[in-house]
């Protein structure tokens, strides 16, 4: 997963979101430095996560156990 700060001030930092809480976030820039900042909201400062497989852990929600049954029936059905 990627991210994207931006402060108030318009400053951007990007790269790998190290960790992220109520608190702080934590960025790995690509030159290997690692910067934290403060959220004081949900909005300050502003974060962007950008994580690739999220359309798919929102599928998940949305199997039933039968889904899952015959999806698993129909692969050991597979020669």
């Amino acid at each position: 997963m990627t991210v994207t700060v931006t402060l108030p001030s318009g400053e951007k930092y990007e790269g790998r979101l190290v960790r992220i809480d109520e608190f702080t976030v934590s960025v790995a820039e690509t030159d290997g430095t690692t910067r934290s900042f403060r959220r004081d909201s949900d909005t300050i400062p502003k974060v962007d996560v950008h994580d690739p497989l999220k359309p798919h852990r929102e599928l998940l929600g949305g199997y039933t156990d039968k889904d899952i049954h015959d999806v698993t029936a129909y692969l050991a059905s597979l020669p």
